[in-house]
């Protein structure tokens, strides 16, 4: 909405947030301990205070409940607080639309500042930069932490629990931290996002795990690795009378630094908004608002160790070298993280058996096939086909092995996922025949688009070794054109070629792809087969 807020002024502890084009509000009105003494004698002159609405991050919500609680009206600038615990992702989608919109708003980073001043166009005023900080930790078991020497390594272990990126900057935090380890070395960020599709697709069918203390609880009952603040793995301990461990690794970590921003809409009660906004920051900032924030395990501002030696420690800060990698690495998670509708091509023709290392191309694909199977999540959909000239019988050049239905779903006395590994174990036996790639892929097209589900990514994953060999075939222009013109950017289905050997012919298959926005792949030899899926997976990024 743009014109909403007010330009505002600058301020010399920027803390890094200059580069979201957003300047803080440094000016506190600080009212003096005289002015404070003579309103205890004479008396409060505020008889009907202003109402403000104050959405925060779940973390911090009971600490600033607190705060305003000992913070009287007079304090506030003749005003009263509600505080409503919020999701930051939540409160910055509303901002962006203009529903429902807090009056002031504490998410737990301002990188949802940045986020919603792009999506706004406008400038949102800041009361403060920081009241309180918390740096993202890897919690297991207090005898099962593990050594992780970048946040990197620790993204690749298996069954690492983050939570989820869409809703708070703490399920980021190890994202984030990798991508600042990267910094702009394209082969590390290439590495990152390799390591997002098993994460991601779990998160596909782990949804719950976005709160923090069920994470943490899954972690009890069944120990691994959790990415949550020092905060949370403090309050968990405290709360639930149990002992974990936690680290860092030594490149550093994430901090949430929960900023103050003014989120009022325009007009008379913005300028009134961020008056309460600044004393509310003073009030926090002040020894008893401090002394709370300490004692719910957040670190100040200044980011300095908790006394007692509670938390982690010295933690260096990392920073984000590239905003725009980190927000393209997000927003791959994204796409990935929602669930997969998948029709998997297999070709099955004459020269599939021909042999590729110490394998045939057919117990390529098969073992290449079973990668895939393990990789999605129970709640993504998968069918197979199969097809060579005239499999299907007639000018048909597939047949269907197993229609499109969810991984968990029960088929007879099993389940769709063992289905498509049995289906797919059978494919040797039907090799035979030329290649009918062209009117089998848009069969495909055409069925995933019936059955187009809007919560997923829809798609087409086509496995062969040659290329269309049907003379009775739609030509490969017809193709492509027919492609583009029944594609609907509304309900994009995307195809995904895979060629197995050089023998594919590497350029019709990415003219394939493309027509859809999909990508291509090409498997040379069998080592490269474990990652033919984990590639298709991430190429989805592109819907």
């Amino acid at each position: 909405m743009p014109g909403r807020h007010s330009a505002p002024s600058s301020t010399s502890s920027s803390r890094g947030f200059a580069k979201y084009g957003v300047v803080a509000v440094a000016v506190l009105l600080v009212v003096g301990g005289g002015v404070f003494i003579a309103q205890n004698v004479l008396g409060s002159e505020c008889s009907d205070p202003a109402s403000y609405s104050l959405a925060a991050d779940p973390a911090i919500a009971p600490v600033l409940q607190q705060v305003v609680d000992n913070t009287s009206a007079d304090e506030l600038g003749c005003a009263s607080i509600e505080v409503t615990a919020a999701e930051s992702g939540q409160v910055s989608a509303a901002v962006a639309k203009g529903d429902d919109v807090p009056s002031l708003w504490i998410p737990d980073s301002s990188l949802w500042i940045g986020k919603t001043v792009r999506s706004t166009a406008s400038l949102i005023d800041m009361a403060s930069q920081s009241v309180a900080a918390s740096p993202a930790v890897l919690a297991a078991r207090k005898d099962e932490v593990p050594f992780f020497d970048t946040w990197l390594t620790a993204l690749k272990l298996e069954g690492l629990r983050i939570g989820n990126p869409l809703a708070n900057t703490v399920s980021d935090a190890a994202i984030l931290g990798a991508v600042a380890e990267a910094g702009s070395d394209e082969k590390t960020l290439d590495s990152v996002s390799t390591a997002l599709v098993p994460i991601a697709q779990a998160q596909a069918a782990t949804r719950g795990e976005s709160d923090p203390d069920v994470r943490l609880d899954d972690l009890v009952a069944d120990g691994g690795v959790a990415v949550v603040s020092e905060q949370t793995f403090l309050a968990y301990q405290r709360d639930k009378g149990v002992e974990l461990g936690a680290t860092v690794p030594p490149t550093g970590s994430i901090f949430l630094n929960f900023p103050l921003a003014v989120t009022e809409p325009a007009g008379d009660r913005h300028e009134s908004a961020k008056s309460v906004g600044t004393a509310l920051a003073t009030a926090i900032e002040s020894a008893q608002g401090q002394q709370a924030l300490t004692d719910a395990g957040f670190r100040g501002a200044d980011t300095a160790p908790l006394d007692a030696g509670r938390g982690v420690g010295d933690v260096a800060s990392l920073a984000i070298a590239d905003q725009q990698a980190a927000e393209s690495t997000l927003r791959q998670y994204q796409v990935l993280a929602l669930p997969s509708r998948a029709l998997v091509m297999e070709d099955v023709s004459g020269s599939m058996n021909y042999s590729a290392g110490a394998n045939t191309r057919i117990a390529m694909t098969v073992q290449a096939s079973e990668t895939g199977n393990r990789l999605f999540p129970d709640n993504a959909s998968m069918g197979l086909w199969a097809f060579s000239i005239g499999l299907g019988g007639g000018t048909q050049d597939y047949r269907e092995l197993a229609p499109i239905r969810k991984m968990d779903e029960k088929v007879d006395n099993t389940t769709q996922r063992e289905v498509l590994l049995q289906q797919t174990r059978t494919l040797p036996s039907l090799v035979g025949g030329g290649t009918g790639l062209y009117d089998t892929t848009l069969a495909a097209f055409r069925t995933v688009q019936q059955g187009y589900d809007p919560d997923a990514v829809n798609s087409v994953i086509i496995l062969t070794d040659g290329t269309n060999e049907d003379p009775d075939s739609i030509s490969l222009d017809e193709l492509l054109s027919t492609l583009r013109a029944e594609q609907d950017p509304s309900e994009p289905v995307v195809i995904v070629t895979i060629g197995i050997t050089d023998d594919a012919d590497a350029g019709v298959l990415q003219q394939i792809s493309a027509a859809t926005g999909g990508t291509s792949f090409v498997a040379r030899n069998p080592a490269e087969i474990p990652n033919v899926f984990v590639n298709a997976l991430r190429s989805r990024s592109g819907r």
